[in-house]
């Protein structure tokens, strides 16, 4: 009979099949080489790392003491105030504590965990990726004690409630019992005939920790018994509106719901989701051939790689040795992992990486092994069999001894396993058990300057040297965390805030008020339409189409209605505007629609000037969206979404403007984004305009109807050209047809290049925008700058590259995470930042134009590439870049290939 967890291990296979996960033959990404790995504890919560689930978010450390430390977030923990709030703060300590002596942690890209090693003890942290629970294990090799903690600090009417007379687990919520913001808001605004629930009163959110055998120590400390194992699980709910009851009994059905599915089961489906994820997509850049020798790790010699004897014929291994492989190749935890569970095969592995691969003969060198470690990756993989008494004696040798200019695996001292990369030693006491067959393993990518040591398909010692990345590595690795950011925030309920995202923590340092609170972020609740788009521009290339949910519900679907009743309410007719900036319920802030009632204002727009008459973001939604459909082909997602908001948009466009007499609309007063104040015609929405229009009309007759098709060509004809100027003699795009008053620092001008893409490097119109380029007046690659997308759009290599690397570079000071940017003109973890980085970076080496797939378009020479992305039409394009020449190219379906494009033979010479 098969066994209940046997049993649902193979329904959540047959599950797992079904997603979207590559064929065998494209799995040749592994997010591994980008892991985040530290070699001591941190000092406080600016040394954190984020885990997440999408919905669900943690920022975590372990803190010199041994105490593994966390901060709790949700995306819709919103308080009375509107503020997204942390769920809490938990501290789990061992009794006796582990060392920290001996440390490594690790973030682990491929499965989305923290894996740390403190002395003896191991930890294990993570938030499942299909269910709101976060489970943190811990494994050492002598019994404790440990006790997890709630550490709350928010105090008066914001204070969270614990609850009491709990036994065997710790509870605790925060429930709003007031809603400061959404009644008055609608009142001033005009807005409060407009019927729905308080979005903030009464919202309710949580967590609940337990463990097998745990008891309660007071009210917010819990203690598993004395084990040398210990696994919490904390479950995380909100529910809006509910009673503390209704809240309880919401959480009882979560627990219930998770736990009837095994763990190992639900572990198993965890690291299927991030597989699939890393497998859809990804870009990883390298320094080309031509100079890669440089950066090796190992030190060059002439000798040969020798087994189990040193260079003089001494310090002999005693004992067996079995199947021994090189490969010039960095492999993955994954493939390690298999190596060390089949002592017969290579399954998995890539013949034309192998550069030996036999039992061999102990005491004797490999001919003709001289060179090999001048590749820039190398893996070595041997199993051993050590006698009792063998003592300390060698495993495989290229070094000379007394020297460190080599390489060398031994089992120095006794039972001990050291490993020599060049001056970097790493070592691990008395982990190789005699008598035994033991399985070892070593990874050397001399591209990220990783150094790592596996026992029996373990990371047991990991390394990265201090020492100069390549900028190619450093600007894939940031792609990858910032991909990897997105995806623990990006499938909740609410979109991500570009203020950051879920991450946030205290900064006392910072002169930002209040910067302190892990709830505080510059900028406040609202939502920035300029700013929150960013890390959503990437995201139909990468094929994170299920990651765009939470934003086209919340602008699109759910507030709808509510932006047509405002639309009515301040301009007098018909269709919809989305403000620039908004709370999540729709509502001006009150710092930019202004506090004078409604009804005693002759004006009832916003009273704000930095955005008054800024209508770009109605726009921008539409065209994201006609993108998302041409990319998935999603017809239902078209027309009930789409084109319902599409039209409304268009709608308002039409009733705010007049024509003139030349039949064109004339949209004034109006302003270009938050930098031109008084202007005519501003190219933003020109730009989109033009943009939308032309998408919607090249939709198949079938999916719209005859009198919208009427409608929008009519609104095309009224459009007025794009503005251009002429400056010193040249002509270039232009901020507006006419414009004035310069008061911010983005540059408008060249939103017709993107996001709207009516110029770009293949067309005629180019030199428009590259002249406007050249003489736009703010400059930079940080935060919210969009310069590098411009760049890559119209093929502007070296500048893209330059700017893209600097981009990569630039992090928060005090922050350890290589991807927590800021806080620029937002906060930290600064999104935007991260946002302009993804698809910058993506548009280097893909753009599309209708069915056109360009290929390369702004992609350095001196960068080799393997990537995979995705274009319109379900269409993928994966292949491999080296020395400026596309060497390797699969296109799905196979008859997209007609569309493919290589960009280099487009430009002019």
């Amino acid at each position: 009979m098969i066994s209940k967890t046997k049993s649902a291990l193979l329904v959540v296979i047959s599950l797992v099949l079904l997603l979207p996960i590559a064929h065998a033959a494209d799995s040749t990404f592994s997010p591994e080489r980008y892991n985040v790995i530290w070699n001591s504890p941190g000092k406080d919560q600016n040394g954190s790392m984020p885990l997440g689930n999408g919905s669900t978010g943690i920022n975590a450390w372990i803190e010199p003491n041994g105490d593994l430390i966390f901060y709790i977030s949700r995306t819709d923990s919103w308080g009375g105030d509107g503020t997204l709030l942390k769920i809490g703060r938990v501290r789990i300590r061992l009794n006796p504590a582990p060392s920290t002596d001996d440390f490594l942690q690790t973030l682990s890209l491929v499965d989305g965990t923290l894996e740390a090693r403190c002395g003896e003890t191991d930890i294990r942290l993570w938030v499942d990726a299909n269910h709101p629970v976060i489970h943190a294990e811990i494994n050492g090799s002598e019994s404790s004690t440990a006790t997890a903690s709630v550490e709350l600090w928010r105090k008066a009417e914001d204070a969270d409630t614990v609850l009491e007379n709990q036994t065997d687990h710790l509870a605790w919520y925060h429930r709003n019992l007031y809603s400061k913001k959404p009644k008055q808001l609608a009142e001033t605004q005009g807005l409060s005939t407009f019927k729905r629930i308080d979005p903030l009163l009464h919202r309710t959110f949580g967590a609940l920790i337990k463990a097998k055998g745990a008891k309660r120590v007071d009210r917010t400390h819990l203690r598993s018994p004395r084990s040398n194992k210990h696994r919490f699980d904390l479950y995380v709910v909100a529910q809006h509106p509910a009673t503390e009851n209704q809240w309880l009994a919401k959480m009882d059905q979560t627990i219930s719901k998770v736990e009837a599915i095994e763990f190992e089961v639900r572990r198993f489906a965890h690291e299927a989701w991030w597989k699939s994820f890393w497998q859809r997509s990804w870009i990883h850049a390298t320094k080309s051939s031509k100079n890669e020798l440089s950066q090796n790790l190992i030190p060059p010699n002439k000798l040969n790689f020798s087994f189990g004897v040193d260079s003089n014929g001494n310090s002999r291994f005693k004992g067996k040795m079995g199947r021994s492989s090189l490969l010039k190749v960095a492999l993955d935890e994954d493939l390690i992992h298999k190596l060390a569970q089949d002592q017969e095969s290579l399954s998995g592995i890539d013949p034309k990486e192998l550069l030996f691969s036999a039992t061999p003969n102990l005491h004797t060198e490999l001919p003709n092994s001289d060179q090999w470690t001048n590749s820039p990756a190398l893996t070595i993989e041997t199993w051993i069999r050590p006698d009792a008494h063998a003592g300390s004696v060698r495993i495989l040798n290229k070094i000379l001894v007394g020297s460190n200019e080599g390489f060398l695996l031994d089992t120095h001292p006794g039972n001990s396993l050291r490993l020599i990369v060049g001056k970097k030693i790493l070592m691990v006491k008395d982990c190789l058990t005699p008598n035994e067959w033991n399985h070892i393993a070593v990874v050397i990518d001399s591209q990220t300057g990783r150094i790592a040591l596996y026992h029996n398909g373990r990371k047991i010692a990991e390394e990265n040297p201090k020492r100069s990345l390549t900028d190619a590595y450093i600007v894939s690795r940031a792609y990858a965390l910032q991909r990897y950011i997105n995806a623990c925030a990006a499938r909740g309920a609410y979109p991500i805030k570009f203020n950051g995202s879920i991450f946030t923590v205290g900064h006392p340092t910072n002169p930002r008020a209040d910067s302190g609170n892990p709830d505080y972020r510059q900028w406040g609740p609202g939502y920035w339409w300029q700013n929150t788009r960013m890390p959503y521009m990437s995201m139909c290339t990468s094929g994170d189409f299920e990651m765009t949910d939470s934003l086209y519900n919340m602008y699109c679907k759910e507030l709808l209605e509510y932006h047509k009743h405002r639309t009515l309410k301040h301009t007098g007719h018909k269709g919809l505007y989305v403000p620039e900036t908004m709370h999540f319920y729709g509502n001006h802030r009150v710092s930019d629609y202004g506090s004078r009632p409604f009804h005693e204002r002759t004006d009832k727009l916003q009273e704000s000037p930095w955005h008054k008459w800024e209508w770009v973001s109605g726009l921008e939604l539409s065209y994201m969206m006609l993108d998302r459909y041409k990319h998935t082909l999603d017809e239902k997602f078209l027309q009930e979404t789409i084109i319902p908001f599409a039209h409304e948009v268009l709608t308002f466009f039409d009733l705010q403007y007049k024509t003139g007499a030349d039949g064109k609309l004339i949209m004034h007063p109006s302003q270009a984004l938050e930098t031109w104040w008084e202007c005519t015609n501003p190219m933003p929405e020109v730009a989109g305009l033009h943009a939308v229009t032309e998408e919607l009309l090249a939709l198949p007759e079938k999916l719209t109807s005859l009198k919208q098709r009427t409608y929008w060509t009519q609104l095309k004809r009224q459009l007025p050209p794009i503005p251009t100027r002429m400056l010193n003699g040249v002509k270039m795009f232009a901020p507006a047809a006419s414009f004035a008053n310069y008061r911010n620092s983005e540059v408008p001008e060249l939103y017709c290049v993107y996001p709207f893409r009516l110029s770009s490097f293949e067309n005629p119109n180019a030199q428009l925008a590259i002249e406007a380029l050249t003489h736009r007046r703010p400059k930079g690659y940080q935060g919210w700058r969009q310069d590098d997308i411009f760049m890559t759009y119209l093929g502007l290599t070296a500048q893209a590259q330059e700017f893209l690397v600097n981009r990569a570079s630039v992090k928060h000071d005090g922050s350890r995470f290589p991807a927590f940017w800021g806080p620029n003109m937002d906060w930290i973890p600064d999104q935007t930042h991260g946002g302009v980085l993804l698809k910058a970076f993506q548009s280097m080496i893909l753009q599309t134009e209708g069915k056109k797939v360009f290929i390369s378009p702004a992609w350095p020479k001196d960068w080799n590439a393997e990537f995979k992305l995705h274009a319109p039409y379900k269409t993928t394009i994966q292949g491999r870049v080296e020395n400026g020449k596309l060497v390797e190219l699969k296109v799905s379906p196979k008859s997209r290939m007609k569309d493919v494009v290589m960009a280099a033979d487009l430009k002019k010479p």
